[in-house]
This record gives C-alpha cells, sequence and structure tokens, in this order.
C-alpha cells in the first residue's frame, strides 16, 4: 500500500529541522567539531531517516513497470528462479549479473510481483548505503566528516534516484564496497585476518554484481604485500581463497548448466566493440545502445553487427554455441578498430574520459522524458561542486599520509582506466561519486573550522 505524500513530506521536513538543529549545536573540541546532544546512533538515525523519506518519496513518483531495459532482463529471470527454472538460458543470462536478479526474486517471493515494494526495497539499500558512507568516512577522518558524508550522501540526487531503481545494480555495488572498504580498513588497524577474509567475501559478491571490480583484484592483492614473504603470501592467499566462495560457485554452476567455462557472463565482448568503432567515435553512445536504434539504422557498426547477426543465423551452431562466438567475434572487431586506428584511438579514450565524468546524465528510459533540462540542471549543479571538492580532498589526503588511503585511490584509478577501455556512461561512475563525496568533507571541515572557529 502505498503512504500518502503528505506523511512522507512530514517526516522529511521532520528530518531535515531536525539536521538543521543538530549541526547549529555544536561546542568546540579537540577536532573543531563536537555535538552536545547527538550521539553516534543518532547521527545514524537521522541520516537513515532523511536517506529513506527521500528515496521513497521518489520510488511512489515512479511508473508502475519496468522503466529501463535491463530491468526486463533481471525481472526475467528472478521470476524463472521463483518458478524453479534457475537463472533459465544462457541468452537470458548472457548480460546480466546474478545478483540483481536474486534480490528482485527475494521481494517478488515475500510480496509477488509488486513494483512498488521492489523500489522501497532498493530504497532501503540505497539508504543503508548512506550509513557506510557514515561509517567509512568516520574511520578515515573523523566526527565531522561522517555526518557531513552521510547527510550528503542522503542529498545527493543521483544516488537518489538511483536508490529507487531496481533496473540497475550499481546501487547494491555501491553498498558492498562500502562494506569492503570498512572492512579493509579495519582489517589494516586490527591485523586481523578474519576481517581480510570477509572483505575478500564481499569483494566477491560486488564483483557479481559489477564484474568491472575483477580489475582492480590484482592492484587489492599488491597492497597486502608486506616486508615479509610468508605474511604476505598468507594474506593474499586467504583473500584469494574468499574471491573464489562466491566467484567460483557462480563459475562451477555456469559450467556445470552451459559445459563451458563462464567466469561471471558473456557481456564483456559486446561492450567492448560497442565502445570501440567508428561509429561510436563520431556520434557516440546514442547510436550503438541499443544496436542499430531508430536514426542510426545506416551506421558502419549497425551494419556490421547485423551481418554478423546474418552470418551466425546461417550457421550450423547451436544457439549456446552462437553466443560464444558472437563474445569471440565482438572482441576481434575492437581490437581490428584499435589496430588500424591508433591514434584516433587515442583521441576516443580522451573521449571516454571526458564522457565518463560529465556531470551530464545519459541514461535512456523507455518513457518520454519531459524533464530533461530539469534533470541536466539537477545533476550539474549537484555534482560539480562534489567533482571540484572531491578532488581537492583526495589532493590534501594524500599529502597527509599516501599511503593509507592507497586502496581507494587505486579504486578511483582502476574504475577510471576501465571506462576509458570499455563503454563509459554515468551510472558506472556513481561508485566513485561515493567516495568523492566522502573525500570532500576533508576541505568542508576546514571551511568549517575557518570561517566558525578562527574568528574568535
Amino acid at each position: 500500500m502505498m503512504l500518502p505524500d503528505f506523511f512522507i513530506r512530514s517526516i522529511g521536513a521532520v528530518a531535515i529541522v531536525s539536521a538543521v538543529s543538530s549541526l547549529t549545536r555544536k561546542i568546540k573540541g579537540h577536532d573543531g567539531f563536537q555535538f552536545s546532544i547527538f550521539n553516534r546512533c543518532s547521527e545514524l538515525l537521522l541520516i537513515f531517516l532523511i536517506a529513506i523519506c527521500l528515496r521513497i518519496g521518489l520510488a511512489l513518483k515512479m511508473p508502475e513497470g519496468v522503466a529501463w531495459i535491463d530491468g526486463e532482463r533481471y525481472e526475467r529471470i528472478a521470476i524463472n528462479l521463483i518458478e524453479g527454472r534457475g537463472f533459465g538460458t544462457l541468452e537470458e543470462i548472457r548480460l546480466a549479473f546474478p545478483t540483481q536478479p536474486i534480490l528482485i526474486s527475494i521481494v517478488y517471493f515475500f510480496f509477488g510481483k509488486n513494483y512498488t515494494a521492489l523500489r522501497i526495497f532498493f530504497a532501503m539499500i540505497g539508504s543503508s548505503a548512506c550509513l557506510m558512507g557514515y561509517i567509512l568516512a568516520r574511520n578515515l577522518f573523523g566526527r565531522f566528516e561522517a555526518l557531513a558524508a552521510g547527510l550528503l550522501l542522503a542529498i545527493y540526487p543521483q544516488f537518489i534516484f538511483l536508490s529507487a531503481l531496481f533496473e540497475y545494480p550499481q546501487m547494491f555495488f555501491i553498498f558492498l564496497m562500502s562494506i569492503f572498504f570498512v572492512l579493509f580498513f579495519k582489517f589494516r588497524e586490527l591485523e586481523r585476518k578474519m576481517i581480510l577474509f570477509f572483505a575478500g567475501i564481499v569483494l566477491g559478491v560486488a564483483a557479481l554484481s559489477v564484474p568491472t571490480v575483477l580489475m582492480y583484484v590484482p592492484f587489492f592483492l599488491l597492497l597486502l604485500v608486506t616486508r615479509s614473504l610468508r605474511e604476505s603470501l598468507k594474506r593474499i592467499g586467504l583473500v584469494s581463497l574468499a574471491l573464489a566462495i562466491p566467484i567460483g560457485s557462480w563459475s562451477l554452476r555456469n559450467y556445470a548448466v552451459y559445459d563451458r567455462f563462464i567466469l561471471i557472463n558473456l557481456s564483456a565482448g559486446t561492450n567492448f566493440w560497442s565502445a570501440n568503432n567508428q561509429t561510436y567515435l563520431d556520434l557516440g553512445k546514442p547510436a550503438v545502445v541499443p544496436p542499430c536504434a531508430k536514426g542510426y539504422e545506416e551506421t558502419d557498426y549497425c551494419l556490421q553487427i547485423r551481418n554478423l547477426w546474418r552470418e551466425l543465423d546461417r550457421s550450423s551452431l547451436s544457439e549456446e554455441e552462437k553466443i560464444f562466438e558472437e563474445e569471440k567475434r565482438s572482441w576481434a572487431n575492437g581490437i581490428d578498430f584499435i589496430k588500424n586506428n591508433p591514434i584516433r584511438y587515442l583521441g576516443l579514450i580522451i573521449k571516454k574520459f571526458l564522457s565518463f565524468w560529465s556531470p551530464f546524465p545519459d541514461a535512456v528510459s523507455k518513457y518520454e522524458e519531459h524533464s530533461r533540462r530539469f534533470r541536466d540542471i539537477i545533476s550539474v549543479t549537484s555534482y560539480v561542486p562534489v567533482l571540484i571538492l572531491g578532488l581537492l580532498g583526495i589532493c590534501l589526503s594524500i599529502r597527509a599520509n599516501p599511503r593509507n588511503l592507497a586502496a581507494i585511490y587505486l579504486f578511483f584509478f582502476v574504475f577510471t582506466g576501465a571506462y576509458c577501455i570499455f563503454l563509459p556512461t554515468m551510472r558506472y561512475r556513481l561508485p566513485l561519486d561515493f567516495l568523492l563525496i566522502i573525500f570532500a568533507t576533508v576541505p568542508l571541515h576546514r571551511i568549517y573550522r575557518f570561517l566558525f572557529l578562527h574568528r574568535t
């Protein structure tokens, strides 16, 4: 049953007033910021209340149905799970990641096919990620940064919108990665290997949500190296075992069902080719996603991919073999473009880099957009300050202790580099926005201290 709008607005108003009130009840302390009333639990409650009200409010305004085509794929697999058909055929699972349909199936199992319940469930995941942002910022920096990060994450428009969606796995991935970083830094503090083991398991589940994070794993393992070879091998072996539990289980399931090795899915080649071709270089993402969209039927990429599909249809390969062959040919076509156009490819990398860090949303909904200009304004005005302050916070943190936060710096490097190779889009960048907001609180704390503590 949908909550009345006035109820949502009332709770939201109370939460915002409480936040403003809490920020005014402060006294000086050794870190320049303390509360006289609010303790840690009440801070967390405040953040969650603001976050959940905003997210549920948007969730109730979302259309009744699937708004993005990815959601149709995940919903179909979730229904397969509920009806006892497993994850379905290779065609159904080839472009999907396993965690998202599992989460959808859990909601459908208890509430039936209820889109409102589904969106509220993911709103709760998004709100919980705000709490993890608070905990991470508190562990890394301090109390001011923690509260500021939690509140900023709660009201950040991109996260509010993403949290109301079940169509994409990025919000759940952000939640998992925040847990991973909290566990890893707790391990660095306490040196307890069980904490490191759980961090590895969480990282493995995150890879089943957004496989791009697998590119981060080798760099993370290097961070575990110490002066003791024996200790280094213990740490690397422990994390490798932890990663193998979720990822290996999924890979073994794929081998048992399809009789072929599939680490997670079969979308990397398709994604790689769609991001490395002349059509994408000239016309951008709308010309290649989805392939042969209206107005782009005569592009080189569309003609090539249609020709590939015709060849596969005429072949004697089985349906599953056609999928493997398409993936293989997609990789080859993308690599050929790079080999034949090395200079243009350098320009393409720059174009992808700028697209990845662009403030303008690029998601394509199957519903007509009536407020694109308003959406762009909200995105720019919220993201640009976060980007500037976040980068400043990273610089200040590197200057203070460059090795302490190397795990996060490498995460920025890997994800940015990955989407300079594959297809970039705004939602792929949002895990970095999460961390940028936490880093943005570092200069915000300095500004606060300058404005309010240096006047006397």
